[in-house]
């Protein structure tokens, strides 16, 4: 009866002609599902030819690992571990001859910005002592670079820290290499023309020379005024006014350390450090050091300053370990950079005592 009730719901006994239908229909049943699972089986063999081939597959995983690299949040909990590690560590392509181009990137990679920074060295111009020929008071010049910063100030929009820190260069370095000897009085007109000469390099939409003359200047000096200086600072420089600047120089030693990353903390690190560098040249007796030793010295400070104030283990080990990386990326000499650092810490100290009248720095920043 227990057979009977699993082919119907009644309690009588079935047929054997109607069993033998029923059995027809279950055997059916089956057949149509195992036809319907071999089609799917075969679907899905078919469908295996077209996935990626073993070398493209270690070539997706190799750049996705670079792309991460790239992303990665660069600080997590501690410092020490912000240098970016070689690919090669994660994807052991050296092994492989198919990898041959991937190898070349990699090391254009590693080894392009170490180029880069011997290049800059060799382009270097040393712009300590500009007044030593000339009749110009370090104070006034100060107040000159403060009034800079206000004016690139008003012009945010199209203007950058590199304008600002093209224009002094471009004064001091006229300022060191011209034969004519001048006074106070004709400063406002050589750091205007160099910020009209700057904004022309740097900015896509250079600040207008009428703008100088009417806005900036209030009709002190003429069109023609501004060109006759300019055509002296461009003959005086031979033309050669696209050298580092201190920020270029930031800048290379900041991508080294930290690579291309959009993480706030890095960039906080960043803007403390150009704070730092238009801090120094205001200050005459800081221009006396090279312009990489500066801004190296202006990025420890930056760095020692976030770990004193963000962690309590590793303090030193982290700072010594940035350091040590710095002084290598440009060779610079130890007792140089030790004494920078003291000059650099001092003038941070006292800088508003020094200066009580120049708050552009701060309006502006």
């Amino acid at each position: 009866m227990k057979q009977d009730r699993n082919f119907s719901m009644s309690g009588r006994s079935t047929s054997p002609q109607l069993k033998t239908q029923k059995t027809q229909k279950l055997n059916k049943n089956l057949y149509s599902q195992q036809s319907s699972s071999c089609k799917t089986n075969s679907k899905s063999q078919e469908k295996q030819p077209l996935q990626p081939k073993e070398k493209e597959r270690k070539i997706l995983n190799f750049i996705k690992e670079l792309e991460v690299q790239q992303q990665k949040e660069i600080i997590n909990q501690k410092l020490i571990h912000l240098y970016l590690k070689d690919a090669q560590i994660l994807l052991p392509i050296n092994e492989d001859q198919d990898y041959s181009e991937l190898r070349r990137q990699l090391h254009y990679h590693q080894n392009y910005h170490q180029n880069f920074s011997s290049s800059m060295i060799s382009e270097y111009v040393y712009l300590g002592y500009s007044l030593s020929n000339q009749q110009i008071s370090y104070k006034l010049r100060a107040k000159m670079i403060n009034w800079m910063i206000e004016v690139l100030g008003n012009y945010s929009e199209t203007t950058s820290d590199a304008t600002f820190f093209r224009s002094i260069s471009i004064m001091d370095y006229y300022l060191k290499k011209t034969i004519f000897q001048y006074t106070d009085n004709q400063l406002h007109l050589i750091g205007i023309t160099s910020m009209f000469i700057a904004t022309k390099i740097e900015d896509i939409y250079q600040i207008p020379l009428q703008d100088f003359v009417t806005r900036i200047c209030h009709n002190e000096y003429s069109i023609s005024k501004i060109k006759e200086m300019e055509q002296s600072i461009l003959e005086t420089l031979n033309f050669e006014i696209t050298f580092p600047t201190a920020l270029d120089f930031l800048k290379n030693i900041f991508y080294q350390c930290f690579s291309l990353n959009d993480n706030p903390y890095l960039q906080n690190i960043l803007d403390t450090s150009i704070y730092i560098l238009k801090m120094c040249l205001h200050d005459y007796s800081m221009t006396s050091f090279n312009l990489y030793t500066l801004a190296s010295s202006s990025l420890i400070y930056s760095i020692t300053d976030f770990v004193n104030k963000n962690y309590l283990n590793n303090q030193q080990i982290i700072i010594n370990q940035f350091q040590n990386k710095i002084v290598q990326i440009f060779q610079i000499d130890q007792i140089e950079l030790n004494l920078c650092e003291k000059n650099l810490q001092d003038l941070i100290d006292t800088f508003q005592f020094k200066y009580p009248k120049l708050h552009n720095l701060r309006i502006f920043s």
